[in-house]
C-alpha cells in the first residue's frame, strides 16, 4: 500500500464520528445546486451515531437565518438565507 494512502486510512481513524458527520454536512450544503438554492436534505447514515445526529440538529437549530424542517422519514430539510440578507 502507498504511504499516501496508509497515511489517509490512519487520518480517518482519528476523525472523530462528529467530524465525519460534519464533514458529510458540509459537503451537501456546499454542492452547486445547494448553494443556488440554499436549501439541502439531510439524512443520518446507518453508521452515524444517534448522539452526533441529535447534536448536529441542535446545532443547526441555533444558527440564525437557518430554518430545519424535521421529516417523518428522519431526514432534515434545511433552508438558509443568503449571506446578503444579513
Amino acid at each position: 500500500m502507498p504511504w499516501t494512502q496508509a497515511r489517509a486510512i490512519t487520518h480517518q481513524r482519528h476523525i472523530s464520528s462528529y467530524n465525519r458527520l460534519l464533514r458529510r454536512v458540509n459537503h451537501l450544503i456546499t454542492t452547486p445546486r445547494a448553494r443556488v438554492e440554499r436549501q439541502a436534505n439531510l439524512a443520518p447514515h446507518p453508521d452515524d451515531r444517534p448522539e452526533d445526529w441529535e447534536r448536529l440538529l441542535d446545532e443547526i437549530q441555533q444558527i440564525e437565518g437557518v430554518s430545519m424542517t424535521l421529516r417523518s422519514d428522519g431526514s432534515v430539510h434545511v433552508r438558509w438565507l443568503s449571506v446578503e440578507s444579513y
